[in-house]
């Protein structure tokens, strides 16, 4: 086991966990960051995109960023600045005239089964509800799923586990699941008609914690944040024959994150982690995780100052 830079990609492995972090690729300029070929070890299933239509994306990855009505960047797309380390690196994407935002992103693989990126913004302009949205895609085989209130006017913290499917009322729709009601305005008021990848949100009910789940009752990929910093939880459906259209296909988990006005010279930090684990039917197994995620990050300051340049 260990982990072996060649060029921009590191070849990782931990005890639960092996694959290959693509810190910056020429030969995808769209997805020039993600990671590949992420396999869990005790099942052998190999949980990142094997084939189909999100091979090339990868797995964990900074997509792009949106502000009201407006799309500003896709990050996913553009060349990073890189500095490697022991295991993983600092990916930088600097501010420009049309996206005065910086981005910093720590990637790090840690044992046994974990990916986590610490991700910081410094603001250069105002953006109302500026929002970063962030990918995961996985293998044909997983299916998605979240937490949500279990009655969304009750404030009593009951929840339940649903699983995502297709349905006639929001076919072709991409379902998001927002912490409240501002949540759930933002997502609709026009920014996915922005840029290029146009796509129509579904508006859900509200998450319970900022967990997405992808499983195929072996092994769960989970991934998750911050609740004050998680807007809305984004689970493709999972469809059938005729049904299993571009939307399905996509085999997707979203976290939005921010959703809030950016100032000039606001400095926001978060923290995101994926976690790959043998499947456990109890909602312990996965909200365990998320609790162990929050522990970890707990007392870290989410606001820093950005300093003169």
């Amino acid at each position: 086991m260990g982990n072996v830079w060649d060029n921009s990609r590191l070849a990782f492995e931990m005890s639960d966990l092996k694959g290959i972090f693509v810190a910056d690729s020429d030969e995808h300029p769209d997805n020039r960051h993600r990671f590949v070929e992420l396999v869990h070890k005790d099942t052998g299933i190999r949980v990142s995109p094997e084939g189909g239509m999100m091979k090339r994306a990868g797995s964990f990855t900074v997509f792009r960023s949106y502000a009201r009505n407006s799309w500003l960047t896709e990050y996913r797309a553009i060349k990073p600045e890189v500095t490697r380390n022991e295991n993983g690196a600092l990916l930088v994407w600097n501010p420009t005239v049309t996206n005065q935002v910086k981005v910093s992103a720590i990637f790090a693989v840690r044992e046994p089964n974990i990916i986590d990126l610490d991700l910081s913004i410094e603001g250069y302009a105002f953006y109302p509800d500026y929002e970063l949205l962030f990918s995961n895609y996985v293998a044909e085989s997983l299916n998605g799923g979240l937490f949500v209130r279990k009655n969304d006017l009750a404030e009593d913290g009951e929840y339940e586990r649903i699983d995502v499917t297709d349905n006639p009322a929001f076919h072709g729709m991409y379902p998001f699941f927002p912490r409240d009601e501002h949540a759930a305005h933002i997502m609709t008021d026009g920014r996915g008609q922005r840029g290029r990848w146009y796509w129509r949100a579904a508006c859900g009910r509200r998450y319970a914690f900022p967990v997405g789940i992808a499983s195929d009752k072996r092994v769960d990929v989970i991934l998750m944040g911050r609740p004050e910093d998680v807007s809305s939880v984004g689970v493709t459906y999972s469809a059938d024959g005729d049904n299993y259209d571009g939307v399905a296909k996509h085999h997707a988990l979203y976290l939005s994150l921010f959703g809030r006005d950016l100032h000039p010279g606001d400095g926001w930090r978060t923290q995101v982690r994926l976690v790959v684990q043998t499947h456990d039917d109890q909602a312990g197994g996965p909200l365990s995780t998320f609790e162990q995620f929050m522990t970890v990050h707990s007392g870290l300051n989410r606001t820093f100052q950005v300093e003169p340049q």
